[in-house]
């Protein structure tokens, strides 16, 4: 500990740094759905539904409204270095709120900054999840947010501060989905076990605030449910099936299992110092302290339904990872001894993280993406806009690679119309697709473009480029 409180500042920098790299890579995952659907929604000006593809409706729209603003300012042909900067200020946001949160469970000890560190260091958000153009890291700010201020209500017995934590995870469900208040719920019952808050959290006036504070989400059911049902009734047969529908037994099983040792190896380093820390002081006969209970119990309560649905993500338990590094900076500051050896040893963990932080952003990703998949995207957008030329451009192929060539294409042409799924009846044009049989046409092509492959259609002037006739590039 004592080389992170020396060079505390530096150390935070260069995992900033590793952030910052991470900005700038090509598209990566499913990252264009997001960037798609906010350039048609403000082409369309259509605001309470997401747009993607032509068609309106499914998700709720609050990430899009946030990324929309930081599009309009770097401009749209940097849509995804918008999105990238709105998840990031989420990681961020989430690393402030659990240095607060630390803070006023141990002040006076460091806790603060330690706890934000730490969570910015953890494996699969520093690596991955802290600034992929995905809706789960807003999502996991506003439920941490929400999480905190419900804890600090209990703690100042405030009607306004439970009041803010249901509007706040009123945002974190207009972000996602409506699991938000499943975790809620989650949070509330474990802090409900305890004798003291569940005299606050059950009087009479508490159940007022509690119908003020999911009044927004009646309204919001009420009239944006009503026009767009899709984002009511998708979002729960999606919830449905991911927890109901399992493929077969083996592989539930298989991903029992598997699931939470993901998490374990994506929660590095904390997960070992809170392993380390409660295995020990229960060998040692010593009861966990409250806080460590109640943090531990909330992230176990809201990590089970994952873990046993038969189709879930790490990414979905992302809001539980603030949880386990609260625990793990507990131990270190009040159990240091237990670290001071071996492979638990902070210092090792901390410089380990930031080389290897440093070396993944700058070098490993880069060189990924030029030789196995990332960088072939502009060329397989560059490639069928020659072959267009003047016609239309439209897609049947939802795959992460379709979508990433048309993200880059519509962003790069953002006063044309969006590239969007081809009407019955054209004449005239290109469509990216997944096989020759998507669609009737007068000529297709394979476009292969390093570890990827689209399908082109094409009708009318287009197939005259031999191309088309070839059936290869």
């Amino acid at each position: 500990m004592s080389l992170l409180n020396r060079y505390y500042w530096g150390i935070l920098g260069l995992v900033l740094a590793t952030y910052g790299f991470s900005l700038f890579h090509a598209y990566v995952g499913e990252e264009a759905n997001y960037t798609i659907m906010s350039m048609e929604m403000w082409q369309r000006q259509i605001f309470r539904s997401v747009v993607a593809l032509g068609s309106v409706g499914g998700r709720p729209p609050l990430y899009n409204w946030v990324m929309i603003p930081v599009a309009r300012l770097v401009g749209w042909s940097q849509v995804l270095l918008a999105a990238r900067l709105v998840t990031l200020g989420a990681t961020l946001g989430t690393a402030l709120i659990l240095g607060w949160w630390a803070r006023s469970l141990w002040p006076g000890t460091g806790a603060g900054k330690l706890a934000g560190l730490l969570y910015l260091m953890t494996a699969d958000v520093q690596f991955y999840r802290g600034w992929l153009a995905y809706a789960d890291p807003l999502f996991a700010f506003f439920m941490v947010l929400s999480a905190f201020l419900l804890w600090s209500a209990v703690q100042r017995r405030s009607l306004l501060w439970l009041l803010l934590s249901l509007w706040v995870i009123f945002a974190s469900y207009l972000t996602k989905v409506v699991t938000a208040y499943a975790y809620f719920g989650g949070i509330w019952l474990v802090l409900l076990s305890q004798r003291s808050p569940r005299a606050f959290l059950c009087s009479p006036r508490a159940m007022g605030i509690y119908v003020l504070g999911l009044l927004p989400m009646g309204l919001w059911l009420g009239t944006v449910g009503h026009q767009d049902p899709l984002q009511v009734t998708g979002q729960l047969a999606d919830v449905s099936d991911k927890l109901l529908s399992p493929d077969a037994l083996e592989p539930w099983l298989l991903k029992l299992g598997e699931f939470p040792l993901s998490i374990l190896v994506g929660l590095l380093p904390s997960s070992l110092w809170v392993l380390r820390g409660m295995i020990s002081q229960h060998s040692r006969g010593i009861s966990w302290p409250l806080p460590v209970k109640i943090l531990a119990g909330m992230a176990l309560l809201n990590f089970f339904p994952y873990w046993i649905a038969p189709h879930s993500s790490p990414r979905y338990v992302l809001p539980e990872y603030g949880l386990v590094v609260l625990v793990a900076t507990y131990y270190l500051i009040h159990e240091p001894a237990l670290f001071q050896n071996g492979i638990l040893r902070p210092e090792r963990w901390v410089v380990g993280l930031v080389l290897l932080g440093l070396g993944v952003s700058a070098v490993g990703y880069p060189v990924y993406q030029q030789r196995v998949r990332g960088d072939n995207y502009a060329r397989m957008a560059n490639q069928i806009e020659a072959l267009a030329g003047p016609y239309p451009i439209y897609t049947l192929n939802w795959s992460s690679v379709g979508l990433s060539v048309v993200a880059l294409i519509d962003s790069r042409h953002f006063d044309r119309p969006a590239v969007v799924s081809p009407p019955s009846r054209f004449t005239d044009g290109l469509v990216i697709a997944f096989t020759p049989r998507d669609l009737p046409g007068n000529g297709w092509a394979e476009l292969e473009g390093q570890a990827e492959q689209l399908m082109l259609i094409c009708r009318g002037k287009v197939c005259a480029d031999p191309f088309f006739h070839s059936g290869r590039p």
